[in-house]
């Protein structure tokens, strides 16, 4: 009985082997999802093509201009990165470059408003010098400043020598003269008598004898 059976599997099975042999065809078709070249056996059409490894040549171009697109598309992300790092860094430096000037350009002020105020001590000290240098020397209480005298003002002695009445009426209006002018240094107005004598054998006796006397008083010299 298990040998009819055995024989009777045997049979059947190489039944349905010739039965595929001779009613299958394979063809090949395009996988829909991986775009890949597929053996398809009819006779299992409800099952799930099996790849070949071939791909479908519009898709592999699509495929090969995607990948370029995406590089191209890394590459320009790349350059406006480093163009953005690099405009960063110039507007660092930029600021850098102008603390430092705004440092310079101070410690020039100061260095310059330094040396003006140098300079505008040195020129007042020079006017004050310059005011005291040139302020006329003030005279002594009692004296009178010989350079500005006048002595047109006063009466000139025109002789003749040793004329006494003409001679000591001279000298009074001389006296008048000095108090008129302030005079009252005894010095003062021997020094002031020489330039009132006009007449020369007097203005030759004034000249050598007039300075034994400058250091006596007025009443003196007029005896």
């Amino acid at each position: 009985m298990i040998y009819h059976s055995q024989g009777r599997k045997r049979q059947k099975e190489a039944k349905q082997t010739k039965f595929i042999s001779t009613h299958c065809s394979v063809t090949f078709a395009v996988h829909h999802d991986s775009g890949k070249y597929v053996r398809y056996d009819p006779s299992t059409s409800n099952r799930r093509p099996r790849t070949t490894g071939r791909r479908h040549p519009r898709l592999t171009a699509d495929s090969t201009d995607m990948s370029t697109a995406k590089e191209w598309f890394k590459a320009v992300l790349k350059i406006q990165h480093l163009s953005i790092v690099q405009a960063q860094e110039d507007r660092r430096q930029a600021l850098e470059d102008l603390r430092a000037d705004r440092q310079v350009f101070l410690a020039a002020h100061q260095a310059s408003a330094t040396r003006i105020a140098h300079l505008e001590d040195l020129l007042l000290a020079m006017n004050l010098k310059n005011e005291v240098t040139g302020r006329p020397a003030q005279p002594t209480p009692g004296r009178v400043d010989l350079q500005k005298f006048r002595t047109s003002d006063g009466p000139t002695y025109r002789g003749p020598f040793q004329e006494t009445e003409l001679f000591l009426r001279w000298i009074h209006g001389v006296q008048i003269f000095f108090e008129t002018k302030d005079v009252s240094n005894a010095a003062d107005k021997i020094k002031i008598l020489g330039n009132l004598i006009a007449e020369t054998n007097l203005q030759s006796f004034y000249a050598n004898k007039a300075a034994g006397f400058l250091t006596r008083l007025w009443d003196e010299f007029k005896t």
